[in-house]
């Protein structure tokens, strides 16, 4: 320990206590000896306690470091004095003889199992500084010592005679207390330790939370200070950067709870966690490390990046940390928050994987909504959406709730589209007069049952959820009861010229002849008319044509060049 092995005492080769003459003497002779390169006779600087390598430089420099009274104090608190003539000069043989063992056991036996008193203070006092002495072993202290060593000094200091000490120490006219003493002791020894191993802040603490002292309240909340304005400075630096960078925010509060749990530890061992100022500094870094994880995960929550879980250990450690109610109510607030999004990571992986399918999915919906209600429109709009609808169904399953609603959004649409269309043709056929008429909007009112019939069946093919499939089937009884009026009507039997010349009701050239049909003839009076004529007659043409072969290539060559003409 250099507070000993250095000690001005020691290199004076002195005892506390020493009167000034004697000291002045001894200061002088020592200068001679070692001028002369003599050997320095056998004094109090004791070799056993390690080497000492005097000049007449080192001796000027300690006899002037016990010039003034409170230098001399500090020096005497780690260094020996004779308090009792018999034991203390016992005891200092022995360590001259290098002999330190019987030393300790002679000023042990002197302290025995009484109280401190003017017998044996002295012994208290010597005993510390050689096993203080004793437990520095290079960069390395020795624990159990240590603790002895400071167990017996701590008592010393505590008792009435250190004022006996004092007036050894320093002149009469020199004031100081037990508390003053006590603390310039303990930031001595605090020092010489933080440059050693094996007595780290929060053992010293433990050992001194077991001694009782007059200025224990204050020194320690001295001591634990600095690590709280540590712990301030490192939060305010960790608010800085989070909000400077959000990405990394995860990483400040994980650096921030790493760097702080030890002094958090210390300031709690000293304070206890009923202490206002510990509630205080433990939630100031709780609520730091909350908020990285909110800024975290709030920067990449709609991103593909996966950050629950790291949010939700950021909430963890905060939980562990805060003691006041404020805080934990926003940790307790956001937790379930980053627990929700973690268990719905199997949806979102699932939803990456439909992204595509589901935008494309959107565009056609939304473009579908600018067009007109036929039947021949919601044919087209479950046909277009199929393929995205069974890739979406392949990944998320028949069940999925969203592959439902899609599926049955769809499904709704184009039913929708085929119901108006229906209800516009029932409204001209009641609101017509003349035979002709009717029953040419009762021939095109067949035609289009019937292709309402077929995206009804594509429809009830179709995966939906159940109140759309009871709206369904609904609506499929009342096609199917209006078809069944209609077969008994008479007239056409829907098949027309150009599904008799291409053989397919579904087939793509006939699609775009019933699209320029509802879209385009449809709107005009000529258009209408010619559609009426066209019901009325092309009955009885396809059924004197359908087995023309000829003049049906040729209808057909005719309908491809019109077709090209109308696109």
């Amino acid at each position: 320990m250099e507070l000993v092995l250095n000690n001005p005492y020691r290199i004076i080769g002195i005892l506390v206590g020493t009167s000034t003459k004697e000291e002045h003497t001894k200061t002088q002779k020592l200068k001679m000896y070692i001028d002369a390169g003599a050997d320095v006779p056998e004094d109090f600087s004791f070799p056993l306690i390690g080497s000492l390598n005097r000049s007449i430089d080192r001796v000027n420099d300690a006899s002037s470091k016990l010039n003034l009274d409170n230098d001399r104090v500090n020096a005497a608190l780690f260094w020996f004095y004779k308090g009792n003539e018999v034991t203390d000069e016992i005891a200092f043989d022995f360590i001259k003889e290098n002999n330190h063992q019987n030393a300790i056991e002679t000023w042990k036996k002197r302290i025995g199992t009484s109280e401190i008193n003017l017998s044996n203070s002295s012994a208290y006092h010597n005993l510390s500084v050689l096993l203080f002495c004793n437990s520095f072993n290079g960069a390395n202290i020795n624990s159990i010592l240590f603790e002895q060593g400071l167990d017996l000094k701590l008592k010393f200091l505590e008792s009435d005679y250190i004022k006996d000490f004092k007036t050894l120490a320093a002149d009469v006219t020199f004031k100081t207390t037990k508390k003053e003493l006590q603390i310039q002791f303990l930031n001595q020894v605090k020092s010489e330790i933080d440059n050693h191993d094996g007595i780290s802040s929060d053992k010293f603490i433990e050992i001194l939370s077991k001694q009782d002292f007059t200025a224990k309240t204050d020194y320690l909340n001295e001591f634990i200070q600095k690590p709280i304005e540590e712990i301030e400075k490192k939060i305010e630096e960790t608010r800085k950067k989070q909000k400077e960078n959000n990405a990394k925010a995860g990483d400040f509060g994980e650096k921030l709870y790493n760097y702080t749990k030890k002094d958090l530890a210390l300031i709690k061992s000293i304070l206890g966690t009923s202490s206002i100022k510990f509630i205080s500094i433990s939630d100031k870094v709780a609520n730091e490390i909350l908020q990285c994880s909110i800024t975290m995960f709030n920067h990449f929550y709609e991103t593909e990046t996966e950050v629950g879980e790291i949010a939700l250990d950021l909430n963890k450690k905060a939980i562990s940390i805060v003691l006041g109610s404020v805080v934990k109510e926003r940790i307790n607030e956001s937790t379930p928050l980053v627990e929700e999004y973690i268990n719905g990571r199997a949806d979102r992986e699932k939803f990456k994987k439909i992204s595509f399918d589901f935008k494309r999915l959107e565009d056609i919906i939304e473009a579908n909504e600018t067009k007109s209600d036929t039947i021949l429109n919601g044919s087209i709009l479950l046909s277009t959406t199929k393929p995205h609808l069974d890739k979406i169904k392949s990944i998320l399953g028949s069940s999925d709730k969203l592959y439902l609603g899609l599926s049955s959004r769809i499904a709704s649409n184009a039913q929708a589209m085929c119901v108006s269309e229906m209800n516009k043709l029932q409204d001209r056929l009641n609101s017509s007069y003349d035979n002709a008429t009717k029953k040419a909007i009762i021939s095109q009112l067949k035609t289009k049952v019937n292709e309402a019939w077929n995206v009804s069946l594509i429809i009830g093919n179709m995966d939906l959820n159940q109140n759309f499939r009871n709206q369904y089937n609904n609506n499929k009884t009342a096609l199917s009861s209006i078809k069944s009026q209609l077969a008994n009507t008479g007239g056409s039997s829907g098949c027309y010229i150009a599904t008799m010349a291409y053989g397919d009701y579904e087939h793509p050239q006939v699609l775009i002849l019933r699209q320029f049909r509802d879209d385009v003839l449809d709107k005009s009076a000529f258009g209408r008319w010619f559609i009426k004529t066209y019901y009325h007659y092309s009955p009885k043409l396809v059924e004197k044509l359908k087995e023309k072969k000829e003049i049906n290539n040729a209808i057909r060559i005719i309908l491809n060049q019109f077709i090209k003409l109308i696109k």
